[in-house]
């Protein structure tokens, strides 16, 4: 080669000054996983008057290339594919030097990135441009890929769910292939990642997820069913290990003199609008009902108070996140004459809904989807408020509950929370209910206690498909005429 640019330079083909340039002097492909892009277009553009030629490329041997034309026309440009090998795994870093007729000196252009896994089929050939690849790392869509693998064998896992959620809303479910694979294209963002298989423990993972941030590996683990029973039944009180005091029942004998609520004279219930009520007639059990079935004949109108934990124990292991789905499901299926208010507590209580009706969906969603976690837990205080607003839109002709939902342990507040929720049942038949996020078997037992005291109903979120369904079940069992 050094022989034939020296003949050129003799012969004078090549000027001092080049005045090819290329579109950009380095690229880098980031983390690549199979089926990812590997290979980029760049460029070049002849800025002179006169016809140039592509004349040579040195390059290593794991770089491939084409070339849409090796002769450039005055104030043109050509396109140069390269493609590099991503069959062997590691990083890399190659240099490539393109001489051109324009200069004795080369355009050199640097490919770096790393392989983090070898495709299955790697291609030996740069594909041709019929194939195009992204032109820019921020495209909106994106192809991403998560493999779900066996955390002791480190073996795929075939047939795994794994649920893409974002902005407290169900993206998207996908079943991995044979492979442990799921790769799909999705828009760039904030994503949790919930993955279930019925023969391991659910695992979840929250990433950011963009054009260079593409793969996702994520552990499942089987049940350890050897001589477990005895050593798990043993350590279960020490499961919950946030530093927080779970609720207990304690509290209960001191309250003597709070007995009459004295809020409960300045009462006055807001009018609502008459409306319209079926008499109800149908003997169809609830369960015999289509899931479809919400109408007013069966079910009664609701004001629902929700008390929502964001304390600093929430944000873990996609806790928030299916709080903030489950609510998200449960707007979606609200009646226009439903009733809704929203509190959220941490180290304090804040409305972040105050008697909305079901007809304003697009901004009860935003503002859950607004929710961020921070400090101790008030939990005792936000049933205190939780009642408090629940009765200024009471109405006897309606569902009243109250729902907590909660990881299940807080530490500071109001310790007169069980004579709230016992006497707003006995004298007017608001339910208290609480859904357990990800709860401990020691934590659910005690807060089936406590949903006795209210007539509700304790509930568990532990997958997508319970934040799906399950408070909005709670809500048709709790609202039905024929309960």
């Amino acid at each position: 080669m050094r022989i034939l640019l020296s003949f050129l330079l003799l012969m004078g083909v090549f000027v001092s000054h080049g005045q090819i340039t290329a579109e950009k002097s380095a690229h880098d492909f980031g983390d690549l996983y199979p089926n990812a892009t590997t290979y980029v277009d760049i460029e070049f553009t002849n800025k002179t008057d006169k016809k140039h030629y592509l004349l040579t490329v040195d390059k290593p041997r794991d770089v491939y290339y084409i070339f849409s034309s090796k002769v450039l026309l005055p104030d043109s440009a050509i396109t140069i594919r390269f493609k590099i090998n991503d069959g062997r795994r590691g990083k890399f870093s190659h240099d490539i030097d393109l001489y051109f007729s324009d200069s004795n000196n080369p355009i050199s252009v640097k490919l770096t990135g790393n392989v983090k896994e070898v495709s299955a089929n790697p291609l030996t050939a740069c594909p041709d441009f019929n194939s195009s690849p992204p032109t820019s790392t921020t495209s909106y869509e994106f192809a991403i890929t998560i493999k779900v693998i066996d955390s002791l064998t480190r073996e795929p896992i075939h047939r795994a769910k794994v649920s893409l959620v974002q902005n407290n809303r169900l993206v998207a479910a996908y079943y991995t292939n044979r492979d442990g694979i799921v790769h799909k294209e999705v828009p760039m963002g904030y994503y949790l990642i919930a993955t279930q298989e019925e023969t391991y423990y659910d695992n979840y993972k929250e990433a950011y997820l963009n054009f260079q941030r593409n793969y996702v590996e994520v552990e499942l683990q089987q049940p350890i069913v050897e001589a477990e029973p005895d050593i798990i039944v043993m350590n279960e009180p020490e499961e919950e290990q946030e530093s927080e005091i779970v609720i207990t029942f304690t509290e209960k004998e001191p309250i003597v003199e709070e007995e009459p609520i004295i809020e409960e004279e300045e009462v006055v219930e807001i009018p609502t609008p008459v409306i319209e009520v079926p008499v109800y007639i149908d003997t169809t059990a609830l369960a015999d009902l289509p899931d479809s079935v919400f109408d007013i004949g069966h079910f009664k109108l609701n004001n629902i108070t929700f008390i929502l934990d964001v304390s600093s124990s929430m944000n873990s292991v996609g806790k928030l996140e299916l709080l903030k789905l489950s609510m998200t499901e449960l707007v979606k299926v609200l009646r226009d004459d439903d009733l809704i208010t929203i509190l959220k507590y941490s180290s304090t209580v804040d409305v972040v809904v105050e008697g909305m009706h079901g007809k304003d969906k697009e901004e009860i969603t935003e503002r859950v989807a607004e929710l961020r976690t921070s400090s101790s837990t008030a939990g005792g205080d936000a049933i205190e408020e939780a009642y408090r607003m629940n009765r200024q839109v009471y109405s006897g002709d309606r569902n009243n509950i109250v729902i907590m939902i909660t990881d299940g342990a807080f530490n500071s507040g109001s310790k007169e929370y069980l004579q709230t929720i016992a006497s707003n049942y006995e004298k007017r038949g608001v339910i208290f209910s609480v859904v357990g996020i990800k709860t401990s078997t020691y934590i659910n037992d005690h807060m089936r206690g406590i949903v006795e005291q209210g007539g509700g109903d304790f509930i568990e979120i532990r997958t997508v498909e319970d934040a799906q369904t399950k408070i909005i079940n709670e809500i048709k069992r709790t609202s039905f005429r024929g309960r």
